[in-house]
């Protein structure tokens, strides 16, 4: 648990870094705690990283999709700052020192694991944006209409 509120906390400060707009930093921070803790979760449960990463990388652009419409923000602005404690930085690192140590089994073994997390990153992002758009947009349309000049109009 108190990891989740670290990277809360770290979101929070990525989000400022990369001049986020304010009103959307506890969203994207809010995302990245629930990624974080649905992986965190799911390996405890015995999911593989690569699997753990997919469910976290769904969750955030599902969840950033929804909000996205709600705030009227472009979805990666919620999106990109969730994912990013789901990225196998550590785990590359450590592939790269095992290789340059001579251990080539063990540094492309990790290789291999950050490149398929890295992977399940993106197919969750992809799928979750695809099922968005087919299934949210006509909710959102019906839900949300765009008003412009106090004429209702549809959004595209």
């Amino acid at each position: 648990m108190t990891n989740v509120l670290l990277i809360f906390v770290a979101t929070l400060a990525l989000g400022i870094r990369f001049n986020l707009p304010l009103r959307t930093l506890p969203y994207s921070a809010s995302i990245a705690a629930v990624s974080y803790f649905l992986a965190s979760w799911l390996s405890t449960r015995g999911a593989s990283p690569p699997e753990a990463a997919f469910a976290g990388a769904f969750a955030v652009a599902m969840i950033s999709e929804v909000l996205a419409r709600v705030l009227k923000v472009p979805s990666p602005v919620l999106s990109i700052p969730g994912v990013i404690p789901l990225v196998p930085g550590s785990v590359a690192y450590r592939a790269v020192v095992q290789l340059v140590k001579g251990q080539e089994v063990m540094g492309m073994e990790l290789a291999i694991k950050a490149a398929l997390t890295a992977v399940g990153i993106a197919s969750g992002l992809l799928l979750a944006s695809a099922l968005s758009r087919q299934t949210l947009k006509p909710v959102f349309q019906v839900v949300l209409p765009s008003e412009h000049n106090g004429v209702l109009q549809e959004e595209d």
